[in-house]
């Protein structure tokens, strides 16, 4: 797949856009906002121009990159040919319908179109299609052009080779896709990420510690651990010799207590948001979020080679 097309160009467009240019694709970029389409198109150029600052990416290369984005003004002319759509719209189903049903009346019958959603299920937007096998969801993790991470979703008419296809694709450009069984809101990351947060939200309604040493515990603890590996292997070289098996065995029911004492919250209390929110300004103090923003992206990219050397 040569000809890609980016719908919906908001913060996880734009990465998108980024990472497909930065791969050598020619990288056509569609809002229905001008203004919107714009910004995407400026900050692809200035993430492009970050990653070889970063050294993520000759400044030849950059360069080049950047010729390959390119904005349009119509969806007629961003599926002109186009072989991949990478869908990332308004997480709404009646937007998502009227977006696929467009998709199916101008791409060409052989084009995939995969869907950026974090939480709408793929089985039901691709329902108002008259060729659903074409269509999946592939689910970055923002930024999507420093982190490798993309959630193969099918719905249920999903055609197995477009799945396959999609999940080559993605490698040989680098990325590193999972592919789901099943349809779950959330898909995997996020669901994991929303039980960590829940829990941090509780801990700090609680009272049991601050915003920032909730989030030490994490970065300066097991996430040093999850750049490397998941929950699963973690426990399997916890166990020791006797591996995953002795780990749940003697040391599991240890964790029944911390269950049990959670919280099994289907929403987030007031009093939580307030202090998360305010709790939260003291990291404003030490950099502004554009520069949190930048200092994450330097480091992700340092993490990045720190790996890619270990292969």
């Amino acid at each position: 797949m040569q000809e890609i097309g980016i719908l919906g160009a908001g913060l996880i467009g734009a990465s998108w856009a980024t990472f497909f240019a930065a791969q050598g694709l020619p990288v056509r970029i569609y809002d229905v906002n001008d203004r919107v389409k714009q910004q995407a198109l400026d900050q692809s150029v200035k993430n492009l121009q970050r990653l070889a600052d970063l050294e993520l990416l000759t400044q030849q290369a950059a360069a080049t990159a950047q010729e390959n984005l390119k904005s349009v003004d119509s969806l007629v002319e961003l599926l002109l040919d186009v072989e991949y759509v990478q869908e990332s719209v308004i997480e709404d189903y009646e937007i998502k319908a009227d977006v696929y049903r467009q998709f199916e009346q101008h791409a060409p019958d052989t084009a995939i179109l995969g869907s950026s959603s974090s939480g709408l299920l793929m089985t039901r937007m691709q329902s108002v299609m008259q060729h659903p096998g074409r269509a999946l969801i592939a689910h970055p993790f923002n930024p999507p052009h420093l982190i490798p991470l993309v959630e193969l979703v099918p719905g249920d008419q999903t055609a197995v080779a477009t799945l396959q296809t999609v999940k080559e694709f993605f490698l040989k450009l680098g990325k590193h896709p999972v592919v789901l069984n099943r349809e779950v809101p959330g898909h995997i990351a996020n669901r994991l990420a929303a039980a960590v947060w829940r829990e941090s939200l509780a801990l700090l309604d609680a009272g049991v510690a601050s915003v920032e040493d909730i989030d030490a515990a994490l970065c300066q603890g097991p996430g040093l651990r999850w750049a490397l590996m998941g929950q699963h292997l973690i426990y399997e070289l916890g166990g020791g010799a006797g591996g995953y098996q002795k780990f749940i065995d003697t040391i599991g029911a240890s964790f029944e207590p911390y269950w049990e004492d959670m919280e099994h919250w289907t929403r987030i209390p007031e009093s939580a948001k307030q202090k998360a929110v305010s709790g939260t300004q003291s990291y404003l103090n030490q950099k502004s979020p554009g520069e949190w923003a930048a200092w994450r992206d330097e480091k992700l990219a340092r993490i990045r080679q720190i790996l890619r050397e270990e292969k």
